[in-house]
């Protein structure tokens, strides 16, 4: 009975696909149902617990990174700090360091990670692999964590939602390590690049760097965020122009208008940092904090950790699943439809255009069919014609 009623039943039903739903069907409410307060349930119900949010660090010596972070958040976050923490380590070391902030009844647990020493050695393998293998042990510790029964519900992510690499005002595009870096971290983590102490640089000048890089992003087919990854592209407009963003830090306060404000003073006059006539450093803040943050983490989880996810199961035949599963995952699924779908579209064309080929041949063949008929019907009537005028001429004689 089964299989009859699956034979009756064919077709009628699309297949939606595994783990999918079908189609929904669109149903006037008579009464409101009130469920326009989910939104708000769910801010609710967010707040309860804090957010996670982790930030890396990384360029050469000396650009103010410990500063920017400082500043980035409004926070002393570099104060207090022991011996053992990176600001006092002179090689690529990677420690994790975690604060609590708190604001308007948000709680954000914000971790910075440093990489004091990056660029002062000779050995550049020296400088990427601790941070290559830090990046991939925390998508390894997540990834264990799904797995386990245990923690599925409740995984601590200490993934890497966004990189910030900063470059020197006066390079002139990207240097060889520039480009080795962000080739070998743009499918990893959300870089963010910047130019570290723009204000050592004129706006002709900070204008004429940023379109040097940006040539050479696009050169090497480098990915960044927020070009290529956000989710969000109602903003991305607004930013994509400040990219690479030209950024001032200081922990220094001046008095403006009967207000303090951070800046940095020369013999020349004063930089102010959120000032946009100044520098890009409020549209960078703006960005990370108050519109992409949330789209950080996600695309962390959808893009870059998916990436080392689908490359540790499908290439890994002891831990991974087999391929008969591999097969049901959405994106996989997806893929083969529109394989099939491209496949079919192909074997179409090509048999209408054999049909099409076929119907000239066949009328080609037609019309010189007819036109050998007509030649000899022609030929036929001419004879005809001329036996008419011998018989003609014969009786005249």
């Amino acid at each position: 009975m089964p299989l009859e009623h699956a034979l009756q039943h064919s077709r009628r039903f699309p297949d939606p696909g595994p783990w999918k739903l079908p189609k929904s069907v669109s149903v006037k409410l008579s009464q409101p149902l009130n469920i326009g307060e989910l939104p708000a349930q769910k801010v609710r119900r967010s707040k309860r617990r804090p957010y996670v949010f982790n930030l890396m660090v990384v360029g050469d010596s000396g650009l103010g990174k410990t500063t920017f972070i400082n500043t980035l958040f409004n926070a002393p976050l570099t104060e207090n700090r022991s011996a053992k923490h990176l600001s006092s380590s002179k090689t690529v070391g990677i420690t994790p360091t975690t604060f609590e902030l708190f604001e308007e009844n948000v709680t954000l647990h914000l971790t910075v990670v440093d990489t004091p020493g990056f660029g002062d050695g000779l050995n550049r393998d020296a400088d990427f692999l601790p941070i290559s293998d830090y990046i991939d042990t925390q998508y390894e510790k997540y990834l264990k964590a799904e797995r386990s029964d245990e923690k599925r519900g409740n995984i601590l992510d200490t993934r890497i939602h966004a990189l910030l690499y900063f470059m020197p005002p006066g390079c002139n595009g990207l240097r060889d390590i520039d480009v080795e870096f962000l080739s070998r971290f743009c499918t990893k983590a959300n870089i963010v690049p910047l130019i570290g102490k723009a204000d050592g640089l004129s706006p002709e000048e900070l204008q004429f760097t940023r379109k040097a890089i940006l040539k050479d992003l696009n050169r090497y087919d480098i990915r960044i965020y927020p070009t290529h990854h956000a989710d969000d592209r109602d903003h991305l407009s607004k930013f994509e122009k400040y990219i690479p963003f030209g950024v001032v830090a200081s922990d220094d306060y001046i008095e403006k208008g009967g207000k303090k404000v951070r800046a940095r003073k020369y013999r020349w006059g004063v930089v102010e940092v959120e000032n946009e006539a100044h520098c890009d450093f409020v549209h960078l803040r703006e960005m990370l904090i108050r519109t992409n943050m949330q789209d950080l983490i996600d695309t962390t989880h959808s893009v870059h950790y998916s990436l080392y996810r689908s490359g540790k199961m499908g290439g890994d035949s002891g831990n991974g699943r087999p391929p008969s599963v591999l097969a049901c995952d959405d994106d996989i699924y997806d893929s083969q439809i529109q394989s099939a779908k491209k496949t079919a579209f192909e074997e179409m064309k090509a048999r209408e255009e054999q049909m099409r080929q076929n119907f000239i041949a066949r009328v080609r063949d037609k019309e010189a069919e007819l036109r050998s008929r007509e030649e000899a019907l022609n030929a036929k009537r001419k004879q005809m014609m001329e036996e008419i005028d011998s018989i003609r001429r014969m009786l005249e004689g």
